[in-house]
């Protein structure tokens, strides 16, 4: 593969000042140092046509923030070896952000453009694989694995980072990590059956790991869903609350960004998918109540109030509508 990622730092041929304790090189692969203000970085990489194998050590002497710049939209699995703190990667044109705690992985999907790497000080090791799409087969995963949505990102969005869930399994990451060291680093024909073997381990292990709760969500989406679960208790309930205003405060967020919020995912405002819900139910309880009950039972103290509200939305009266439905019984 082609390696379509950079640091926009100076490259050097030695560092200056103190040396760290970098990791050795490695005779087969390809090793750039950059050097700039408060940070000394060494990237390796080896290119095994559809995976491009990468290991990448920083020492940041302060707080700092390195740029680093993408040519085409790509898939990574990241994995930080070895971090005093986690590794925030955001998108500079918007809030998009990903995350990586020291000793976890995660796979992302990193589109076109320019991003901050934000570290504090210390030592950073992170191992990572550049992926070829054509190893994520759809018809291998079922919808709600999170390789599916890890396919299906950059269609909803391809300007967006995506992040899937955060690993690994205790050891079990740690000794794969540590196999892609020995052995994939010092190239031979014969490690290009292993080395794709190796990825569908890591997506195994990963697989596994979304079963145990710790599925990765972007924070609005997040939050998105848990507000529209929020709206759907409020009209289940047997008389409903028709009031949205209680949100900001159960969420701790304006109420102008909780309807941004939602409408960015579902395509709705709250109050549009207040009223979705409320019709649904109203069409329910008016198979068996009066309109006058349904009319209460849906949040309305005045029936005038309820049949102007079906109406608009159905195109008929609710007294129309339930002798629709005693019709067709009969």
């Amino acid at each position: 593969m082609i390696k379509t990622y950079h640091f926009p730092i100076p490259e050097v041929a030695q560092f200056s000042g103190p040396m760290h304790n970098f990791l050795p090189q490695h005779p087969d692969a390809t090793t750039v140092r950059h050097e700039a203000e408060n940070v000394q970085l060494m990237e390796t990489y080896l290119d095994y046509h559809s995976v491009l194998l990468y290991r990448i050590e920083a020492y940041a002497e302060a707080d700092c923030i390195l740029p680093l710049k993408t040519e085409k939209s790509d898939f990574h699995l990241l994995y930080a070896f070895k971090s005093p703190t986690q590794i925030i990667i955001k998108n500079n044109k918007s809030e998009d952000h990903i995350q990586l705690p020291g000793g976890h992985g995660t796979y992302a999907y990193v589109p076109k453009g320019k991003f901050s790497v934000h570290l504090q000080y210390g030592h950073y090791l992170v191992y990572g694989l550049l992926i070829d799409v054509g190893f994520i087969r759809a018809n291998i995963f079922p919808s709600h694995s999170f390789l599916y949505e890890f396919r299906t990102a950059r269609l909803r969005d391809k300007k967006k980072l995506f992040q899937t869930p955060i690993w690994p399994i205790k050891e079990k990451t740690s000794y794969q990590i540590q196999r892609l060291e020995e052995i994939f680093f010092h190239y031979h024909s014969g490690h290009e059956a292993e080395i794709i073997k190796m990825l569908y381990i890591l997506f195994d292990i990963a697989k596994f790991k979304q079963f145990t709760s710790y599925e990765w969500l972007d924070p609005n989406e997040d939050l998105a869903k848990r507000v529209r679960g929020a709206i759907q208790d409020l009209v289940s309930q047997e008389f409903s609350n028709l009031s949205l205003s209680g949100l900001s405060e159960k969420f701790s967020i304006g109420h102008k960004r909780l309807i941004a919020v939602h409408k960015e995912y579902f395509k709705q405002t709250l109050q549009q998918y207040l009223h979705e819900l409320i019709i649904i139910k109203a069409k329910e309880k008016l198979a068996l109540y009066t309109v006058g009950e349904t009319a209460t039972y849906c949040g309305y103290s005045e029936v005038s109030s309820f049949s102007d509200f079906f109406f608009k939305r159905v195109g008929i009266r609710p007294s129309a509508y339930q002798q629709q439905i005693l019709t067709e019984k009969k």
